[in-house]
């Protein structure tokens, strides 16, 4: 399994419960020093791919790697980026490429290389995107953030009807706040957000990165085989909230 992202926070999560389970994880990052210390951690099969997500080298390597370790089945399309926050109106076109280059084209290259792989291989798979509650709402300054995963959810469902002839499904979880190291940089630097974030969710506190993974899990498994073009919305209530 293709995991992007996985040097931190939810990929780097997933990445161990998959292992634990028994599966192979090629782990994908921009740091080679990290990425190569998570899979060296990990307690199964693995191999680590360094590099930027949306160069298409970076996705024929992971799947390279994938096929050495025994066999490609899947991608989990995690990598991603906030880093800007102010309103749409003062965010620049140079902004606007930055954060779409990786959490869609990233995704992009890599569902290009895998999808085509599975099909080829003619046994079926799973593809997995890593959207967000922001692509179901109107959050405030963070609009190429939301616009990037809106796209990621069209992705899914389109994809999710072209392969699946092949058997290979395909979906998309939204997560709320989750407590990784993206979100926390973006609390610091917003201190009153996550006082915000917390009052709209019922549950009444940010989620943990297991609280993200293990739904990621479940849709990598047989337990999910009739489950498609779906986006798993994971938030403790928060859109239901209003």
């Amino acid at each position: 399994m293709i995991v992007t992202g996985a040097s931190r926070g939810i990929g780097a999560d997933l990445a161990r419960r998959i292992s634990e389970c028994g599966g192979g994880v090629v782990a994908v990052a921009r740091s080679a020093d990290a990425v190569t210390e998570l899979a060296g951690s990990l307690p199964g099969p693995s191999a680590a791919v360094a590099g930027d997500v949306a160069d298409p080298d970076v996705a024929t390597a992971a799947v390279a790697a994938a096929e050495e370790l025994g066999g490609l089945w899947g991608l989990v399309n995690n990598a991603g980026i906030n880093p800007h926050y102010q309103p749409a109106v003062e965010t620049t076109l140079a902004q606007w490429d930055e954060v779409l280059s990786v959490n869609l084209l990233g995704a992009v290259s890599f569902s290009r290389a895998v999808g085509a792989k599975l099909v080829e291989a003619d046994r079926g798979g799973r593809i997995v995107n890593l959207g967000s509650i922001a692509g179901l709402t109107g959050l405030p300054n963070i609009a190429a953030y939301n616009a990037s995963k809106a796209a990621l959810d069209a992705l899914t469902r389109t994809m999710a009807v072209e392969l699946g002839p092949a058997d290979i499904l395909v979906n998309s979880v939204a997560p709320g706040t989750i407590a990784t190291e993206m979100v926390d940089e973006l609390m610091e630097a917003n201190p009153a957000l996550k006082e915000r974030l917390v009052a709209k969710t019922p549950i009444g506190r940010v989620g943990v990165t297991s609280e993200a993974s293990w739904p990621i899990l479940f849709l990598l498994t047989d337990a999910a085989s009739f489950i498609t073009g779906q986006t798993l919305v994971i938030d403790g209530g928060r859109l239901a909230a209003g």
